[in-house]
């Protein structure tokens, strides 16, 4: 099997390998699966931050402002406020661990990177701040560009939507001078993507291949999942998270953003037994 890998500032994941996972750690009070106000505390982080580690994420990724339906905006300030003490103290006790930032703003990106982040994570896929693009090239740092548009999300949506925003966005960062191999790409499950046409489009990964970017999936804890499995609490709803980690990774998934690594680490073992069981490499 050739190999295929993500790079970033610091290293490199082959994803030719395995799917690779981050863990998602919120510093944000009112995330939709685990807001509270200890996920301000440098030391409560740390802690968090191990036991993710321990358990099978392979990197972490930082999220200072939360951005579930109905969120609350914050500004940079405050958002850069919430995340600096945490970013800091993760990245003084886990130094060979990579760091993601998910985040919009050109501002806490800038700073994060700084303080020793290696990705930046956008929602927005760059589309709407282009300075993100220059500041991640210049740190020499990894992206993430998830698919998002600001339209009705019941309308509908193919994969090939998906692949022209994400050529043009690749295209853009080239520019700027991110590799296509520096970038993961996200088909924004529970942004743009809900209900029906997460199902849809989690069955065509294969048709976001070719871009020259891994795929990333951040289908952990939402929505679409809960009304499948009639599991209304967010927090309740890692083993239907772990299925569907099992089942994008035999539909191309190279990296899963989850809350529970420990679940999703088993799920893909089970899920490369399957692959190997078929004859498939």
């Amino acid at each position: 099997m050739t190999a295929r890998w993500y790079r970033f500032r610091g290293g490199a994941w082959d994803l030719s390998e395995r799917p690779h996972i981050f863990g998602i750690l919120n510093v944000t009070p009112d995330s939709f699966s685990d807001g509270e106000e200890a996920n301000r505390d440098p030391s409560h982080q740390v802690e968090k931050a191990r036991r993710l580690i321990q358990h099978g994420a392979d990197g972490l990724d930082l999220g200072a402002e939360s951005t579930r339906p109905g969120h609350r905006p914050v500004s940079w300030d405050e958002e850069w406020e919430r995340l600096d003490p945490v970013l800091r103290a993760v990245r003084r006790a886990l130094p060979g661990i990579p760091l993601s930032i998910d985040t919009q703003k050109a501002e806490v990106a800038e700073r994060a990177l700084e303080a020793g982040a290696d990705i930046i994570n956008d929602i927005w896929g760059f589309a709407r701040d282009p300075r993100l693009a220059r500041i991640v090239a210049d740190a020499g740092a990894g992206a993430i560009l998830m698919f998002n548009r600001a339209e009705d999300p019941s309308l509908p949506i193919a994969v090939d939507d998906l692949r022209d925003f994400f050529m043009r966005q690749l295209h853009g960062a080239s520019r700027a001078g991110i590799a296509p191999d520096q970038v993961l790409i996200d088909p924004g499950i529970g942004f743009r993507v809900q209900g029906d046409a997460s199902w849809a489009l989690l069955r065509q990964l294969e048709g976001l291949r070719g871009l020259g970017a891994g795929i990333l999936v951040g289908h952990s804890r939402k929505r679409f999942l809960g009304r499948t499995a009639h599991v209304p609490e967010a927090r309740d709803r890692d083993l239907a998270t772990a299925v569907v980690s099992a089942l994008v990774a035999l539909e191309g998934a190279d990296v899963l953003r989850v809350h529970d690594p420990a679940s999703t680490r088993q799920a893909l073992l089970i899920a490369n037994q399957w692959r190997m069981a078929r004859g498939q490499n």
